[in-house]
């Protein structure tokens, strides 16, 4: 296996504005649908088992999607899609995407609410997550929450909550825009209230020690090592400071944007003298990583992104791909 995941960028058009985000700039997807089905033939080629199609919005451009992710699926790469339900026609398009194929859905849930979008999104996830759990043969449903110093103690309760609906809880360390390029968070006035403090740690191991003991009967799904990275080492979160690039596994997992150029994350992307098309990855696959690692070793702060880190855990033998696609162990 030479990579793990691809996150695909599908849409860069948003009809929300939430405050923390910074994917949205307005940009469409111009590859064929030919060019995306010999893609996620690269994909294929490389190892790859999972396919995140999100971005700002992707059921904002709706028309080739179902089609690439029953391609995929039909290739045997487990698929999800990340979206906020608040499009038009959605459940349409919802129905469309699983007479496709699709059999995972994942969806923005903002434990504590931080803007009037947000709050929207919060409102609707639950019932949307909950009416995909009645269709036959449903791999998984998610929400997705970014965990702050002003929500975390709501981890265990909405863990516990979600899993009575069958819905899993995947959560993220709350991240901003630290300088590197093509950063998909975007800095707002109040994030530094949200930010972890040396005083938070404490009550926050708490939570993340009573979520290791409830993993296997809730539906959580951040892993154990990633857990016991935390909990080993909450310092982590006041620096940030994991860099993909410092490991034998690099990449793991690549990021493909609405135009098809691949870079080795969602939350750095930086101009190279040769991009490489996702359609032309794999005769390259070795360039890429060659050219990359000193690039991001050298340009970028580090992360704490938990399904980075996964990449690297299932790459290394640490973690099987089943826990990260909720398959039969």
């Amino acid at each position: 296996m030479k990579l793990v995941k691809a996150e695909i960028l599908w849409s860069r058009k948003c009809n929300l504005n939430c405050s923390y985000c910074g994917m949205t700039d307005g940009r469409s997807n111009t590859l064929t649908l030919n060019e995306w089905k010999h893609g996620i033939d690269n994909l294929k080629e490389l190892g790859c088992g999972f396919i995140a199609f999100y971005g700002a919005e992707p059921l904002l451009e709706f028309d080739k999607l179902p089609y690439v992710i029953d391609y995929a699926e039909r290739l045997g790469i487990y698929t999800t899609v990340i979206t906020s339900g608040l499009v038009p026609n959605f459940k349409r398009k919802l129905d469309w995407l699983y007479a496709n194929n699709l059999r995972s859905l994942s969806m923005s849930y903002d434990m504590v609410p931080l803007d009037k979008s947000s709050e929207a999104k919060m409102r609707k996830t639950l019932n949307h997550l909950s009416c995909w759990n009645t269709n036959p043969g449903i791999r998984d449903s998610a929400a997705i929450a970014t965990v702050t110093r002003n929500n975390f103690k709501e981890l265990v309760n909405t863990a516990s909550s979600l899993s009575m609906f069958d819905i899993w809880l995947f959560f993220d360390f709350i991240h901003w825009d630290r300088g590197q390029p093509g950063s998909k968070c975007k800095n707002f006035k109040g994030i530094d209230k949200l930010k972890f403090e040396d005083g938070d740690l404490y009550n926050l191991i708490d939570q993340l020690d009573l979520l290791y003991h409830l993993r296997d009967s809730l539906k959580i799904h951040t892993s154990v090592p990633f857990l016991n990275m935390i909990r080993n080492d909450p310092e982590l979160l006041i620096r940030y400071d994991w860099n993909c690039a410092d490991y034998d596994v690099f990449p793991s997992w690549v990021t493909v944007d609405c135009d098809g150029f691949v870079y080795p994350c969602d939350d750095f992307q930086l101009e190279v003298p040769k991009p490489i098309y996702i359609y032309e990855l794999a005769d390259n696959w070795d360039w890429f990583g060659d050219i990359w690692r000193p690039i991001v070793k050298e340009q970028c702060p580090g992360c704490l992104w938990n399904t980075h880190l996964d990449s690297h855990f299932i790459k290394e033998g640490k973690l099987p791909m089943s826990d990260f696609t909720h398959t039969e162990k």
